[in-house]
């Protein structure tokens, strides 16, 4: 069998990372920082540790050295090491340098972009499968892109639309995912629109999103999602890929307001200050009450096809669809170079795989002739 390795172990995510690798049956290399904190990071999730987990080593994401040196022997790893923008680069790299495949759940749209941008030529060259955003951002909406555009003839647009409903109404979120939203603040996003890549601020762009019932259409605010710089890559010709996430009409406005007044330095930092408080994630009973739901909409000129999905906890499909991301970059050919979740493997297979080991259900409807969409 392949050896997996875990880079951020000790944190929230990663731990369920490393669980859901010894679920699969994999005994993973887990990297982290420092030894002793791994240990006691998984000694409560693990019961055997020794017998689960192959060997721990240390390595600082900050030290290109240390991380090709704990990635020796490994035949692909699995990071959650954020934020990826000041983080993640040099794990890449280090991947790259090394031959070794590479696999993150980044949602962050400036590291997509350098990563495609800038790393993919190197990533061939290597023979390596560089995977960025296979979990919950923003494997579901690539995936589903791509089925929704494949059940309509010439597709030009698509639009994706995320809903996560937490219990409360406050979103249940780790201290990783609040520090990459506070690494964010300020920064505007870009879109796919007519063929160009256009800046947007979150909530500059709105849309009816339809969701299949019982939720139905929902308003929808822009977000800078990372399908605009997937999508294309495996859907030729399209010309407008849009992201965003289902909101009140009340909370869109207040995210563009947050957009813009976060572009000023001390609202900014005030705002950064509150969001890296505290440590930890979710307790389980909070993840399982989150539903989520996402949605792609293809146009084309005989109409528009949509495809869903829907189910519960996050952080848990993150931590399933990364490794499933992983077995099929180990198990089938695909071309080196860093790719979408959507070019590892045929979307519906993924999608089929996450259902089989997860509550994540999906379906895909075709165009409907009275729905025929005027694009270009």
């Amino acid at each position: 069998m392949s050896t997996l390795a875990v880079l951020g172990a000790s944190g929230y995510t990663g731990r369920l990372v490393v669980a859901e690798c010894v679920r699969r049956g994999h005994r993973p290399v887990v990297i982290g920082r420092d030894h002793d904190r791994v240990v006691a990071a998984l000694a409560g999730e693990r019961r055997n540790l020794d017998a689960e987990v192959a060997e721990i080593r240390t390595a600082d994401v900050t030290d290109g050295r240390a991380l090709r040196d704990a990635l020796e022997g490994v035949d692909l790893v699995l990071t959650t090491v954020g934020p990826f923008v000041a983080l993640g680069r040099g794990v890449l790299d280090a991947a790259i340098a090394t031959g070794t495949h590479y696999v993150d759940c980044t949602g962050e749209q400036p590291f997509l972009r350098w990563a495609f941008g800038e790393r993919d030529t190197a990533a061939r060259a290597a023979g390596v499968v560089a995977v960025p955003a296979a979990g919950f951002d923003y494997l579901p909406g690539d995936l589903l892109a791509d089925l929704a555009a494949g059940a309509v003839p010439w597709p030009r647009e698509v639009h994706i639309a995320y809903m996560v409903r937490t219990p409360g109404g406050l979103p249940a979120t780790s201290a990783g995912t609040r520090r990459t939203v506070a690494s964010l603040l300020g920064a505007r996003g870009v879109a796919l629109v007519g063929g160009e890549p256009v800046e947007e601020l979150p909530g500059e762009e709105r849309r009816l999103a339809w969701f299949p019932r019982p939720v139905g259409p929902r308003h929808a605010a822009g977000i800078p999602g990372g399908e605009p710089v997937m999508v294309p890559r495996h859907v030729p010709d399209i010309a407008t890929v849009r992201t965003y996430l289902a909101l009140p009409g009340w909370q869109a406005e207040l995210m563009q307001m947050g957009s813009n007044l976060t572009r000023w330095g001390p609202a900014r930092r005030t705002l950064r200050a509150v969001l890296e408080r505290g440590t930890g994630g979710p307790p389980p009973d909070r993840r399982a009450a989150t539903r989520w739901g996402c949605v792609a909409e293809a146009a084309g000129p005989e109409g528009i096809a949509r495809a869903w999905a829907y189910g519960h906890d996050t952080y848990g499909l993150t931590a399933v669809a990364m490794v499933a991301v992983a077995e099929a970059v180990l198990a089938g050919e695909p071309a080196p170079g860093v790719l979408p979740p959507a070019s590892v493997a045929p979307a519906d297979a993924l999608l089929d795989t996450l259902a089989d080991r997860s509550d994540l259900r999906w379906s895909v409807a075709r165009p409907d002739p009275s729905e025929a969409a005027d694009v270009d």
